[in-house]
């Protein structure tokens, strides 16, 4: 056993989950990195970007984003890869905090702590078997604030305290305060920025339609994003508000995860930087400037996402409306007894081929048909029994050698009707007569009418349209085919000519 857990195939077969990993990993590192060193290597470079924003004069980080990196990649991994990505990400934060003048023992406190707080968020938010959780949905939203944003960075934040109270060294309240909200800022940003990482949404929003749009949109953002934090003196973040709407209203929730890091880059810079209209000349200190500008980021991010998962979800619900309005439109255009199109789609659809007829200048065909002495099978066998006859006939005509084009109905009562676009006067008697024989080979008893079996009569009628008539003369025609084929002897198919 001790062979097989110190074997590099063991640790391979738990760090290489593949298909969900890759797709986020796809735009951010190049396949030729295993899935465990990608993260391992952003978790480093995110740690060292944060400890950088961290040395200031207030000595206050405005966001740590290699929780919210990491936790982002546990959300779509089954639980038993977590380990190899959480040792990883442990010896990213060591790694990142051994270029500064950090101890060991502190940096070890910030690397459990660290990790503390991404296991508290992804044992609540992880939907388990590598799905991804959906954050466009209100409800999913609602736990990722509470659990990832709230409860998560409160966890760590408490675990600091207690271990600054055993070495007799404990935080302020101004200390403590910086760290829980730089932690929720991360998570906030960078878990939906990574989720939104999506190749099927991404090749949306950077389609040939909307990449210009995009490109336009996220662009715009980040240069408002700069204009307002590199100067100073002047309180304009408010001309943020409608570029943050644009992006949301236009791009949704992948183009606003995307947006909010585009925003928060220079926001953090520059804060930094002692500029912008958090700047101290402003609030009196840098750490106050820091504290309002993540008070800000908190603030705008609720609101981005909220309304971004509101809009997912009234487009789910108007999506859901449009289904269910073509289901049942497509339920009144059918014939309940026999499946057919009903009257309904039959006059729909001729006026369409018709008009299609016009401008083709092509020729349309029309089958009447009628159940020979049906009201005798009624009143012989019943009603019920006379739906079945239906049911069978209908049966008939949907095993027929239709095209796609053409179209089956129930005209009325005892009569059906098929439409045959671009169909010949011949091929449309061909096909008549092969429906005719296939009725009649059904041998449906009809006692009270001979030959004893149900037949049908069929008429049939082909027009080249013109501007002169309407379909209601194809329709003429038909029946006055069908009412010979009657007149006939029944169970025959006659051909209108003029």
């Amino acid at each position: 056993m001790k062979v097989l857990f110190f074997s590099p195939d063991y640790w391979r077969a738990r760090s290489e989950p593949s298909t969900p990993l890759r797709n986020l990993l796809g735009y951010l590192l190049p396949d030729s990195i295993p899935s465990w060193g990608c993260v391992t290597l952003l978790c480093l470079i995110a740690s060292w970007g944060g400890v950088v924003l961290g040395q200031t004069p207030a000595e206050a980080d405005i966001l740590w984003p290699s929780n919210g990196i990491l936790l982002a990649f546990l959300l779509v991994l089954p639980r038993r890869y977590w380990p190899s990505y959480i040792a990883g990400s442990i010896v990213a934060n060591m790694l990142a905090h051994a270029f500064f003048p950090f101890s060991f023992w502190k940096t070890m406190g910030f690397s459990i702590a660290n990790t503390v707080e991404v296991l508290v968020a992804a044992a609540f938010l992880a939907p388990g078997g590598g799905r991804r959780p959906d954050l466009t949905n209100l409800r999913t939203l609602g736990r990722f604030f509470l659990f990832g944003v709230v409860l998560a960075p409160l966890a760590s934040t408490l675990f600091v305290q207690l271990a600054r109270i055993v070495f007799s060294q404990p935080a302020s309240l101004l200390e403590l305060s910086n760290w829980y909200i730089g932690d929720a800022i991360g998570i906030a940003i960078m878990t939906p920025f990574i989720l939104a990482m999506d190749p099927r949404e991404i090749a949306v929003l950077f389609s040939s339609v909307r990449r210009w749009e995009t490109v336009a949109i996220l662009g715009g953002l980040t240069l408002i994003s700069i204009c307002v934090f590199a100067q100073s003196g002047l309180p304009v973040v408010f001309l943020l508000f409608p570029a943050l709407l644009l992006v949301i209203f236009r791009l949704r929730s992948a183009g606003s995860a995307i947006g909010v890091f585009l925003m928060v880059v220079p926001a953090a810079y520059f804060t930094v930087q002692q500029r912008g209209p958090f700047a101290p000349t402003m609030t009196g200190s840098l750490i106050h400037s820091i504290l309002l500008l993540q008070c800000f980021l908190i603030v705008s991010l609720a609101t981005i996402y909220s309304v971004s998962a509101a809009l997912a979800d009234r487009d789910r619900l108007q999506q859901e409306l449009t289904v269910a309005f073509k289901e049942a439109d497509a339920k009144a255009g059918i014939d309940h007894v026999t499946g057919l199109a009903n009257r309904r789609t039959f006059d729909r659809q001729l006026a369409r081929e018709w008009r299609r007829a016009v401008r083709e200048k092509v020729s349309i065909s029309l089958m009447m048909i009628d159940v020979d002495q049906f009201k005798l099978y009624n009143d012989h066998y019943g009603h019920l029994a006379g739906d079945g006859c239906l049911r069978t006939i209908g049966s008939v005509l949907k095993n027929a050698p239709l095209r796609e084009t053409d179209l089956a109905a129930r005209y009325g009562g005892e009569e059906f009707a098929v439409i045959l676009p671009r169909a010949t006067n011949e091929g449309a008697a061909l096909l008549a007569e092969r429906i005719r024989q296939s009725v009649a080979d059904r041998h449906i008893p009809h006692l009270p009418y001979q030959p004893g079996i149900v037949t049908i009569s069929m008429g049939v009628a082909t027009m080249r349209p013109t501007d002169e008539w309407d379909e209601t003369e194809l329709i003429k025609r038909a029946d006055l085919a069908l009412y010979l084929a009657k007149k006939e002897g029944r169970n025959q198919a006659q051909v209108w000519v003029g």
